[in-house]
């Protein structure tokens, strides 16, 4: 039988991180095995779900490689592959398990659960209740709407699977309550729509993130009740992602970061509002960790001029980072290929299509990966060194494209690929050229730090040499070759040799500092004119 692994996102926001890595094992998975790997879109939530969602999805798996077999927008097999266009295969389904009594229609309201589970603690469990014909022309009155609840068979009394990952599991039957299958809307909710599809799919594997384990129970039983047991697929729960100092990895590390930097700052409610804009209510909710949305956080983190941590796909590729950079990150967090190189070092950068022939569930780890920027970042560095100068500017093209108004829209596309294989030896993600870079874009009024100023410039003859080396290059040609050899030479006839003496004065009155790449493919990036502008008035502000 054809291996075939899904994976299933729903609608209702960006990718995180997170359900990336569960699509790139799924993907992995799928082609180690020459399976299909089948993108299903889970749109039951149809408050929160939208089209916008869906389509941003897409592009994030695109802008991965993670290229799927089948979906909504290329048809197959299984098709209908989006939940809000297969109601009447639920339909049938969940009126075969209240025809069976495996099943049945529940009428409490959201409130009057609420108050259940208040009056009964932690231990609540949802059992049937046998209404009366009083209750039930009172529900009609108010035009109630029931939801269906599933019967766990208690009887049972274990229930289980194996993992392909976390081995041998079985948990008591009286920890399931009687869940909801269907609800007030007439949509399925998660745990029917998944089991009915993957039969219908035909989904040989699922693999997905451990704190899924407990709904896995659930379908378990739904399966048996249907009758689907020989069809019930292999499951594989991948360790979850947490962050480097501890705790699961989630979109609420936004608003974590940016209430911190609020608290930092000393404001409260009134002084964030005014800050922000925001109103006081609502900067007192997010202060009091009462309300963690995303789009708060951003606001508070542009007022107080900080970076939020990257936890989105989409955050990861306005920062600059290669796909193929995230795609080898994420697949080592939880799986060790187990491959060395011919000295016996652990291979870590390894190709989408190489994960592929290497990936097994037998290496997928059960216990939680931590998410290391540090590590991201010297991979993404790796990539941006590795990957071919085509590709390099193809990729800051795309960083460009995100993050309109960069200071590198300035140059033309040859200039600016130009510029990043001038700084490729040291860049971590396309966010740093931008920022490394600006002073090709903005001429400095400014001169530091002040130590570098005092060394390189006030110290020594430092604005001597700085004239000297302007009259040098004042006549040479402007290509790196001649510009070098000018310099080269007045350092040997002048200076022991020493090109630094000459080089250093130069970088700081052109850059704005002791930093810059090469000096004179920064000097040709700039050009003759602004060059030699730039030193003349690096001299006059420090002749004062």
């Amino acid at each position: 039988m054809t291996t075939r692994s899904r994976f299933a996102p729903s609608p209702t926001g960006l990718l995180h991180v997170g359900g990336a890595r569960t699509a790139l094992f799924v993907y992995l998975f799928a082609r180690s095995a020459d399976g299909k790997f089948v993108l299903r879109i889970e749109d039951t939530d149809r408050a929160r779900s939208s089209q916008a969602s869906e389509d941003a999805i897409f592009a994030d798996l695109q802008w991965l490689g993670l290229e799927w077999d089948e979906g909504p927008q290329e048809g197959g097999p299984g098709a209908p592959y989006r939940q809000s266009e297969r109601l009447a295969y639920y339909d049938e389904c969940v009126q075969a398990l209240l025809d069976s009594g495996k099943a049945y229609l529940a009428w409490e309201t959201p409130d009057e659960l609420a108050r259940m589970r208040e009056q009964d603690g932690a231990g609540f469990k949802y059992r049937k209740y046998e209404y009366d014909a009083e209750d039930m022309v009172e529900f009609e009155a108010e035009g109630r709407r029931p939801v269906v609840r599933f019967a766990v068979p208690l009887e049972k009394g274990k229930i289980g699977f194996h993992d392909e990952i976390l081995g041998d599991v079985e948990v008591d039957i009286d920890e399931v309550d009687d869940f909801v299958i269907r609800k007030a809307d007439g949509f399925p909710t998660y745990h029917f729509a998944v089991v009915v599809d993957d039969v219908h799919m035909q989904i040989t594997h699922v693999l997905r993130a451990q704190e899924h384990f407990k709904n896995t129970l659930k379908h378990r039983l739904l399966y048996e009740a249907l009758g689907w047991e020989e069809h019930f697929p292999k499951h594989g729960h991948m360790p979850i992602i947490n962050r480097i100092e501890g705790g699961k990895m989630s979109k609420r590390d936004k608003a974590r970061a940016a209430r911190a930097a609020a608290r930092a700052a000393g404001l409260d409610a009134a002084g964030l509002a005014e800050k922000t804009g925001l109103d006081v209510v609502t900067s007192q909710a997010f202060l009091k960790k009462k309300n963690d949305e995303v789009a708060i956080a951003v606001r508070v983190a542009e007022a107080l001029e900080i970076e939020l941590p990257e936890i989105d796909c989409i955050d990861f590729r306005r920062a600059g980072f290669l796909p193929e950079a995230i795609v080898n990150f994420l697949a080592l967090l939880g799986w060790n290929p187990g491959l060395r190189d011919d000295e016996g070092n652990e291979v870590e950068i390894l190709p989408l299509s190489e994960m592929a022939k290497h990936f097994s569930l037998d290496r997928v780890g059960k216990t939680a990966a931590r998410f290391d920027r540090e590590k991201l970042r010297w991979m993404n560095g790796q990539y941006i060194r590795l990957v071919s100068p085509e590709r390099r500017a193809e990729a800051l093209q795309d960083w460009i494209d995100h993050n309109p108004g960069s200071v590198l829209e300035e140059w033309d596309a040859d200039r600016r690929a130009w510029l990043v294989e001038l700084y490729k030896d040291r860049l971590t993600a396309f966010a740093d050229l931008a920022r490394d870079a600006e002073f090709f874009f903005v001429r400095p009024t400014e001169w530091g730090p002040a130590k570098a100023i005092k060394k390189h410039l006030l110290k020594g003859g430092g604005l001597d040499r700085l004239r000297a080396a302007q009259a040098v290059l004042a006549a040479a040609d402007w290509n790196e070759e001649a510009l070098e050899a000018a310099l080269t030479a007045a350092a040997e006839a002048d200076y022991d040799g020493k090109l630094g003496k000459l080089a250093q004065p130069v970088r700081v009155a052109v850059a704005g500092g002791p930093v810059s790449p090469p000096i004179f493919g920064t000097l040709v990036g700039i050009g003759r004119e602004e060059s030699l502008a730039r030193i003349e008035a690096c001299l006059a502000h420090h002749a004062e």
